[in-house]
This record gives structure tokens, sequence and C-alpha cells, in this order.
């Protein structure tokens, strides 16, 4: 028996590297062989350099790139400096609680959602300037600038930061909760340092310690996002990942080849952009560790650490007036500038959410059947890589999150084509469940590792078998995370837009493919509609699993930790 449970562990370890490592595989050959000419469609049967001239010589590459790095490396220093700040600058435990209510419902909003309102808020004839005309600005009618999309990608970064510093927040109050905070603070303070003194030398840098990963993976996003650039981002030239995919949706095919070489580039870029973030991450630390031997005491850091954690709470706030703004427009008859509130509503725009049905179907079924998927693989891999004896295992899972996503996606839609599977069902469900992976691992991991095993350990002892100890006791003891990981999946599923842009191949639509298109020109009532469908899937996913839990384990005060609040 012990030999037949060895294997049975042995084939499950080698079937979920299968699962998780075949798509990485499929994705370099997808995008590394077009890169270099090999393309039996087109003609392509051997090796060539002229991709590779021919992506070199695209109009604006060199703009392009520096653009993408900017953007990038602007938000990533942006979010963290300013939600340390927050943390620096509101540390009691109250006000960590409500930080944490406040930011988790802001990242479960899809990034296209968010890119649409900021579109809504801030556009010569936004809500923004509705607001202020013409008493302040003397306009009565749209001026002739435009605050978005600006040629520098200044808009963009605001619309990034919406996204990414509620979700660094939640990050770092986790990693403050496994620190003793309190004890290192006193602890300054007894020396003589200030508060803010004290949260810099001692504090945030145990932090930044424990959130490198989700760091990087804030990078990698602002480097590789491609709907919030396509409604916020400059257009000439675009972010590189926006030029690879123009390439691939090119009606000439044979542009497909420069555009993979592309994506290949864009994994260029990100390295780049990560060594450049380590020299300035070593040139911050030798410059912290010089200030705390010389004992430097910083006393006017608190009177700037507060500007900057107000300021940094403004991007979360303009995403949630933009939401506001496009759920106006979603219910306005006539809204004529300067206007602050529409002359007129109407349901009509909502009276035409027939055309939106099939897509809301699609991203509904796809949504709890891809977390479903997600979930159940997470769950097989907590139990098969037991006190992470399997490193490759979880970097296998994490890949989504640290590969650009274009050069990812545009790797595996060229595999999909060659096997005649793109636009199919098993396409979509199998690429949206391989992005919520990683988030649900991130959340069902460390409670499984907490998991108190004494119940474990009294069920052996009953005569309970592993399978009977797996189902009655594991599994209850996991259900609040189980249940935020399918939340999570959702909202992921629901945001995913380059994924479904190209597995889908154009016969199956999203709720967020739609919103995207609405955004980009259609009516701004249906854009609205769109963006508040989106908000509706997670928000009716939060409900049900809110009542299931609150049904099943409200009485049990020991199983509410870590669920959805």
């Amino acid at each position: 028996p012990g030999m037949r449970v060895g294997s049975w562990h042995r084939v499950a370890v080698a079937a979920l590297l299968g699962l998780l490592v075949l798509p990485l595989a499929a994705s370099c050959i997808g995008v590394i062989l077009p890169a270099v000419g090999f393309f039996p469609a087109l003609g392509g049967t051997g090796l060539s350099w002229q991709p590779m001239r021919d992506a070199l010589a695209t109009p604006g590459l060199a703009t392009a790139i520096t653009l993408t790095l900017g953007i990038a490396l602007a938000t990533t220093a942006l979010a963290l400096a300013t939600s340390f700040a927050v943390l620096a600058t509101f540390p009691g435990t109250r006000a960590r609680r409500w930080i944490g209510r406040v930011c988790g419902p802001i990242i479960a909003v899809p990034p296209s959602a968010i890119a649409i309102g900021i579109l809504f808020l801030l556009a010569p004839s936004g809500w923004l300037m509705r607001l202020i005309s013409p008493w302040l600005t003397g306009f009565d009618r749209p001026p002739a600038f435009a605050l978005v999309p600006d040629p520098y990608g200044g808009a963009l970064v605001f619309a990034l930061l919406a996204k990414e510093i509620p979700f660094l927040l939640l990050v770092s109050l986790a990693a403050l909760s496994a620190l003793p905070a309190r004890r290192l603070i006193d602890t300054g303070r007894s020396l003589g340092y200030g508060r803010a003194a004290t949260w810099i030398y001692l504090v945030l840098p145990l932090v930044y310690r424990r959130i490198r990963l989700p760091l990087a993976a804030v990078m990698i996003f602002a480097l590789s996002v491609i709907d919030m650039p396509r409604l916020l981002g400059p257009s000439l030239p675009p972010p590189l990942a926006i030029l690879a995919v123009e390439g691939f949706e090119h009606a000439e095919l044979a542009r497909r080849l420069p555009a993979a070489f592309l994506a290949c580039l864009q994994i260029g870029v990100t390295l780049l952009a990560l060594l450049v973030w380590r020299a300035g991450e070593l040139l911050a630390g030798a410059v912290l560790s010089m200030a705390r031997r010389r004992g430097l005491r910083i006393r006017q850091a608190g009177v700037v650490m507060f500007p900057v954690a107000l300021a940094g709470l403004v991007p979360p706030v303009a995403a949630v007036a933009g939401l506001a703004a496009a759920a106006i427009w979603s219910v306005t008859a006539s809204w004529f500038f300067p206007a602050a509130l529409p002359a007129a509503y109407s349901l009509r725009a909502w009276g035409r959410i027939d055309t939106l049905a099939p897509a809301l179907l699609n991203s509904l079924g796809l949504a709890v059947a891809a977390s479903l998927l997600a979930t159940g693989i997470v769950l097989l891999m907590v139990v098969l890589n037991d006190k992470g004896k399997r490193p490759l295992l979880r970097l296998a899972i994490y890949a989504p999150l640290l590969v650009p996503q274009v050069s990812l996606v545009l790797g595996l839609q060229a595999v999909l084509v060659w096997f005649w599977l793109d636009g199919t069902w098993l396409a979509m469900l199998w690429i949206h469940a391989l992005f919520i992976c990683p988030f649900a691992y991130l959340i069902i991991a460390p409670a499984a590792a907490a998991m108190d095993q004494r119940y474990i350990a009294v069920a052996a002892s009953l005569g309970a078998g592993p399978g009977s100890r797996y189902l009655r006791v594991a599994l209850p003891m996991l259900a609040p995370a189980i249940t935020t990981a399918l939340f999570v999946g959702v909202s992921v599923s629901v945001a995913l837009y380059l994924p479904s842009l190209f597995a889908g191949g154009g016969r199956i639509t999203t709720v967020t493919l739609e919103a995207m298109a609405l955004g980009s020109g259609g009516s701004r009532q249906m854009a609205g509609v769109a963006a508040m469908l989106q908000l509706a899937i997670p928000l009716l996913i939060f409900i049900l699993l809110r009542f299931w839990q609150h049904r099943r384990y409200g009485k049990f005060a020991g199983m509410r930790a870590g669920g959805l609040h």
C-alpha cells in the first residue's frame, strides 16, 4: 500500500507539473519560433533574422521602450512610497482595519472598469471638468486640451496607481501583521527617534522584504498591461506591449513575425526594469544603512509623510469617483456640458442590455468554472507540495504573475492556432484558470500552513483514513480561505482582457471585451452599463459566497477568520 500511495503521489505531481509547466513551454515555443522566422503557415520553414530587422525598424520603437520603462518604474516607486506613507501615517489597528475594508473592493474592480471610470472623470468633457465649470474655469464648452490620454503616460500611471496602491496596502498589512511592529516602534521611541523615523529605520525595511514578490508582480503588470493603455495611454507611439498586440491583430499575417519578436523584446525590457529596480533598491538600502549608523533623526520625515499619504489616497478616490460617473452615465438621457449632473435620467441604455447578455453569461460561466478549476488545482498542489518540498511547483504556479502577460498570451495563442483550439471554451477555461492559480495559491497556501495539525491527528487516532481526514477535517478548516480564493478568482477572470481576446479568437466574447470596445469610442451610456456589469459579477458571487459562509460557519467563531468580510 505504501508503494501504491507513493506511486500515485508521483503520478499526481507529474500531472500537476505538466498542467502548469506545459503552458509556459508552449508559450516559449509559440513566441520564440515566429520571432526567428519559423512559421510554416506563412511559408517560414527556416530560421531568419528578418523578423528582428522588421521589428527593430518599427517607427518609434525606442520611444515606446523608454515610455514602457518609465511608466512601470514610476508606477512601482510611487505605489510603494505612498502605501508605506499611509501605513506610517495611520498606524492604529482601527485605521488598518478600515484601510483593509476599503482596499479589498477596489482590488476586485477590473482594470478596464477603472480605466473607463478615469476616462469619464478626466476627459475634456468629463465629470471633473463639469464640476468646476464654468464657475472656476470659465469654460462653457469642453476645453481644447485633454488630460487623457497624454503623450507622456501620466494618466496611465495615475490609473495604475488607483489599482496598485490598494493592492500594496493589503499585502503590506498582511506582512505587518506577522511582525512585532509595536515592540519595534517602542524600541525606536525609547532611543529618542520620532515615530516616522522609527517606521523608516525599523519597520518598513522588514515589510519590504516580505512584499518583494508582490512588488515584482506590480512592476510586471505595469509593463505589460493592455486594456488600460488602450484607453488612457499615449498612441504615437504606444507602449511596447501595445505595439506587439497590434502586430498580432494586423490583417496582414506576416506582421505576426516581427510582433513575436517584440513580445520577446518585452521580456528583455522586463528584465531590464527589474535590474534597474534592484540597483535602486541597493542604493536606497545603502543610504538608509548609512543614515542609521550615523544616528540621523530625520525629524522632518513625519511632516513629509502626511502629504505623501494624502496624495496616495487620491488615485483610489478618483477611481471610485470615476465609477460613480460611469454609473450616472448608464442612466443618463441627456447630459450637456457644463452641467454637473444630467438634465434627464433614463433606463433606455439598460433596456439594451440584451445586446450584452451573451458576453455577460460567458463571463459569469467562465469566471465560476475557471475559479473552481483553479481552486481545485491549488488544493491539490498544497497537498502535494507539503512544507514547500517542491519549489518547481511553486515557481510554475507563480509564472503568470512573473512573466509579461503579452509575451505569455501571444505565445499561447500561437500554439492554440496550431492545434485548432483558439476560439474554443476549453482554451478559454484553461487560460483563465492559469491566471487565477497564483492568486488562489497566495490565499490558500498560508491558510493551509497555519492550520492546526492536532485536529488531523485527533481524526487519525479515531480511525479516519487519509481521504476522510482531508475531506471531513482539513477542507472545512480551509473553507474561509477557499471562499476568499473563489471570490478573488471570479474577480481575476472577469478582469482578464488580453487572454480572453486571443484565446476567444473573436468567437467567444466577454463583458470586459465589450466594455473596452464601448469605452474606446462607443456610446457613453452603454460603456457605463458595461462597466457596471463588470462590477456586478464579482458582487453577485461575493453575496452568494458570503451567504453560504455565514449559513454554514456563522456559529463557529474559529472558522470565520480569513474569510469574506
